[in-house]
């Protein structure tokens, strides 16, 4: 099955509802004493990211990572660099965010949103290649073959270009298998259906019990929630100041990916 953030519904709700009693990661050590890595993610490139994210990070001291969609902010592309100068990660979520792949190979997916995203990015940004890549709308599969086909298809099309790839599903990343499933790591929309802190602190508490990498996933951050998806901007600042009396180190996807991957 390939999974988007409808088939969590069920599953991630037992995943972090359960006992935390599991131990952690055998041996492995995360930066300064935490006990867990967190990663805040941010989608699409919204306007209310640069009005209502970037300000509260800066002022509580958090890096983030946030996926653009270049059509979404090419009419602030000033503002998005100079986002970016200050320590904040930019990750591709392609040039449209397209959600109907059945009709997209890999070389027609590579010509028509990676490519020119990447270019545009060159242009735009100048952090560290290769960048990480999040799924337009979770969905992890091109063309109309079987499921296993289809995430393949999509997996040519990503693997020659980005370092890892951020999902919408599934308990936070053991870092023993971060590697391996680079092109998979799990990920949480906390706020998605709910506007409400506990989701967050929950799935991020299991992270810290196991030894575990969560990295959480918000989208519009708005003053009243309108929609599926939206966070108040109240809920938004709970979740971070809730973060940060917890044994973590809180750092962008890149910049754990690489330790992960340099100290297993």
């Amino acid at each position: 099955m390939v999974l988007t953030r409808r088939s969590l519904a069920a599953g991630v709700s037992a995943t972090i509802a359960c006992s935390f009693a599991d131990s952690a990661s055998a041996g492995f050590r995360w930066p300064g004493g935490a006990r867990a890595a967190v990663s805040l993610t941010y989608d699409d490139g919204y306007d209310s990211q640069l009005a209502n994210v970037a300000p509260l990070l800066d002022d509580l001291g958090y890096k983030a990572t946030f996926f653009l969609t270049v059509e979404n902010i090419d009419a602030r592309a000033t503002d998005w660099t100079a986002l970016s100068t200050r320590g904040h990660e930019i990750g591709n979520h392609t040039l449209t965010h397209p959600c109907m792949l059945k009709d997209f190979s890999a070389g027609r997916f590579l010509r028509e949103q990676i490519v020119p995203a990447e270019r545009y990015f060159d242009t735009h940004f100048a952090g560290a290649k290769p960048r990480s890549y999040a799924y337009p709308c979770g969905y992890e599969g091109l063309g109309r073959g079987t499921n296993v086909a289809r995430v393949h298809e999509y997996l040519e099309a990503l693997s020659p270009t980005f370092l890892a790839a951020r999902t919408v599903n599934g308990p936070p990343n053991d870092p023993r298998d971060v590697l391996r499933q680079r092109y998979f790591l799990n990920a949480y929309e906390p706020t998605y259906d709910i506007d409400n802190r506990e989701l967050a602190l929950r799935y991020v508490r299991k992270a810290i019990n196991d030894g575990h990498w969560a990295i959480l996933v918000f989208h519009e951050v708005v003053e009243h929630r309108r929609a599926a998806g939206d966070t108040s901007k109240a809920v938004h600042r709970e979740i971070l100041e809730g973060l940060s009396g917890l044994p973590i180190w809180c750092a962008p996807v890149r910049k754990v990916f690489n330790y992960i991957t340099g100290a297993t």
